[in-house]
């Protein structure tokens, strides 16, 4: 639900931004549309000072105040750009702290067969959200629209009332008792969970030498893992998937297809959503880095043939005219490629491949990254497309795609049916119990 609650944040200015555009001018539209990201990275980087003082699920529970406020200033804003902003900002902030404590608590629930599966959940809830928003649009009001977004952060925070905290967490408090409780809880009364406490307590202890602080991130390991975990947020936001979907409307009617853009909004919106469930059943059979590969060069196509639309429609626009299929194929594709491997993975990766001791600051920190990113693209491409047209910005999208995919398969580590150790080990971030002194078993 903390995924619904972000889709629905990043749906929102799909349709608002359209309705909005005939009440304020076009500087505030921008800023509105494009604050969101700002906020999620401010958000990030508030994770670390609390995720590991008083857990994953209290972080969580934290939020759900603040994003309910978010949502009542975007309800009672009318024209007032400020309160707009400040509605964004907060929204943006609770969500950007989801998309790190999210995949970091599922990753850590879960058994080593399905944690790739779990790690997806997020994902497809966020685009469920997503369109849910698409849906909401129908209603052509900012006020309904937001108020039915008000309501997804409060179911978040009454259903994870009912979810215990990580056994990981517990075990780095030394609260094992709880830690098993907690393990019985998602496992079962009848399931020996004694193989899956050891590991966890090797692993906190192993954590226990690997103190956040600066010289631990400088390790050449440390970094190898940053690097790979920032590449792929690379790649995520350098496809331009935001600037489609903050701008989609706005890019569905610029084609100057027939259909009504908000019910091709609502067909993509399902695009995105079937692809997750197919990406949900393929993530622990096929793996992370096919899929990833997969979905990169998937993408390079269909902004290679959307670019292609744009200069038939400046160029040859009767030939265009014929092929009013094509935008809306290839943006459809386009969602389903994203949400089949580039949207998913680089999130529940990174739930996966930092050591203990590190997680809560290397992962918010590679998201922070990954809005910083989302901020740059949904703030320059509206005056992008103004200065040097459709055709060239979506070429250059295109072309980051394949250098991502390259990336991923050059760089990219294989997790899938790995233990934590196991991927720390690949990485090299994994110390040997035999050069640490450890406590005895005894």
């Amino acid at each position: 639900m903390g995924g619904f609650s972000l889709g629905c944040g990043l749906g929102w200015s799909a349709p608002c931004v359209e309705i909005l555009r005939s009440q304020l001018d076009d500087l505030a539209i921008n800023v509105i549309a494009s604050v969101f990201p700002i906020g999620a990275a401010l958000g990030t980087l508030a994770v670390p000072l609390l995720v590991d003082r008083i857990g994953r699920k209290w972080t969580m529970m934290v939020l759900v105040p603040v994003f309910v406020s978010g949502w009542i200033l975007l309800i009672c804003a009318g024209t007032a750009v400020p309160l707009f902003v400040i509605g964004r900002i907060l929204t943006g902030a609770c969500g950007g702290m989801c998309c790190v404590l999210a995949p970091m608590y599922s990753a850590e629930i879960s058994e080593k067969q399905i944690r790739g599966t779990t790690g997806v959940f997020f994902q497809l809830l966020l685009v469920i959200g997503i369109l849910y928003v698409y849906c909401t649009g129908f209603t052509r009001n900012v006020v309904a629209i937001s108020s039915l977004c008000c309501i997804a952060p409060i179911v978040f925070g009454v259903t994870m009332v009912f979810m215990p905290e990580s056994p990981l967490f517990y075990l780095t408090k030394n609260k094992e008792e709880l830690a098993r409780k907690s393990m019985r809880f998602f496992r079962g009364p009848d399931f020996d969970i004694e193989p899956e406490m050891n590991a966890f307590k090797e692993q906190v202890e192993r954590s226990r030498f690997q103190r956040a602080s600066i010289s631990a991130f400088m390790s050449k390991p440390v970094l190898k893992t940053l690097a790979v975990a920032y590449g792929l947020m690379f790649a995520q936001q350098f496809s331009g998937i935001n600037a489609i979907i903050f701008y989609g409307l706005t890019i569905l009617e610029a084609t100057g297809v027939g259909m009504e853009s908000q019910l091709e909004l609502v067909i993509f919106g399902v695009v995105q959503v079937v692809a997750c469930v197919a990406a949900t059943l393929l993530i622990d059979k096929l793996g992370r880095k096919l899929l990833m590969a997969i979905s990169l060069a998937t993408m390079c196509v269909c902004l290679s043939a959307l670019a292609g639309f744009f200069i038939l429609k400046r160029y040859q626009p009767e030939l265009a005219d014929q092929m009013h299929w094509l935008p809306l194929t290839s943006v459809c594709v386009y969602i389903l490629a994203f949400c089949f491997g580039a949207g998913p993975i680089p999130w529940a990766y990174m739930g996966e491949i930092f050591p203990t001791r590190l997680k809560g600051a290397a992962s918010s920190s590679a998201a922070c990254f990954n809005w910083l990113l989302a901020f740059m693209v949904t703030i320059s491409f509206p005056s992008a497309v103004q200065v040097l047209d459709d055709a060239v910005v979506f070429s250059f999208f295109a072309v980051l795609c394949a250098l991502g995919m390259l990336f991923v398969i050059f760089f990219m580590v294989e997790t899938k049916g790995k233990t934590f150790a196991e991927i720390e080990q690949a990485y090299g971030t994994h110390v040997p119990v035999q050069d640490e002194e450890l406590p005895s078993a005894e």
